[in-house]
Order: C-alpha cells, then structure tokens, then sequence
C-alpha cells in the first residue's frame, strides 16, 4: 500500500489505481499517516517549511517563564 501511495502522490498511478487509493485513504489510519509522512519528507526534503499549529510556539513561550536552579544537574543520578 505504501508504494501506491508514493505513486499516487508522484502521479505515477494508471487512472484506475487511484480510487482505491483515495478510499483507503478515507478509511484507514494507517494510510493517512503513510501520507502525511511521504508529504512532510517530501516539504522537508525541498526545503519547505512544514505546517504549524501553534503547539511548538506555545512551548516554547512557556519556557520562557520557567526558573531553573542554577545548581540542577541533570546528570547527577545521586538525588534521585
């Protein structure tokens, strides 16, 4: 299924290959994520941003707020 998928983004399926593709993609999860990741990879490797929905910006502001003790190591296993 994965390599339909790659095909069907790549627009290398005969006509007829692509509604059983599209309506797995409808009914199956693991076929939506096989599309997701070739998508991302594909943005990622052309050097395009990738969507955001706010959740990394949102972490990364409440960071910003956190006090760290300067003496904390994260290394040191000997408190815990």
């Amino acid at each position: 299924m994965k390599e339909k998928i790659s095909a069907y983004i790549d627009s290398e399926l005969a006509a007829e290959e692509i509604d059983p593709i599209v309506e797995s993609l409808r009914h199956e999860p693991n076929a939506r994520d096989d599309w997701l990741l070739y998508h991302l990879t594909g943005d990622a490797m052309r050097g395009h941003s990738t969507m955001d929905d706010g959740f990394s910006k949102g972490i990364i502001e409440r960071l910003k707020t956190v006090k760290i003790d300067p003496s904390y190591d994260p290394l040191d296993n000997s408190k815990v």
